[in-house]
């Protein structure tokens, strides 16, 4: 009986551990995705830009979302990276030309998580890129709205 419970034990520790490097990795994605967007997106021209502001609108009103807006930048640029992989404009970041496939940029990772620290940091040591990325609230006045 013992031993039983002692593999059940350790079987659900093993997936608690799974579920945590996936988690993870999720996180180290969309983290990837928000900081090479906005250092990509201000590499970009104006009309570029634009571009991809309208895109990502679209692609939020096309979603299965009833959030509409950008609370803040981990947002914005969550949907902007998904709208640069749409319209095909690489990543600016050395190396890194691709994007992440995240589902829901709303909710894949939330400001001030320690994913971005990570991601800065790297970038900051490996390519002198210097991206900070706020985890302030948009004033809604200013707010950039998709509708």
């Amino acid at each position: 009986m013992i031993v039983y419970i002692g593999m059940a034990l350790a079987g659900l520790i093993l997936v608690v551990i799974v579920l945590k490097i996936y988690r993870t990795k999720q996180y180290h994605s969309a983290a990837m995705n928000v900081v090479f967007a906005k250092y990509t997106y201000s590499k970009l021209s104006k009309n570029k830009q634009e571009l991809v502001r309208d895109a990502a609108k679209d692609l939020v009103l096309g979603s299965n979302t009833k959030l509409r807006g950008f609370a803040n930048e981990v947002e914005r640029y969550g949907w902007y990276a998904l709208a640069m992989e749409a319209l095909a404009i690489p990543s600016q970041v050395p190396e890194n030309p691709a994007w992440n496939r995240v589902k829901n940029p709303y909710v894949a990772i939330h400001p001030g998580n320690s994913m971005f620290r990570a991601v800065t940091g790297y970038l900051k040591k490996e390519y002198g890129i210097d991206v900070k990325i706020s985890d302030v609230k948009i004033d809604k006045k200013n707010a950039e709205q998709t509708t």
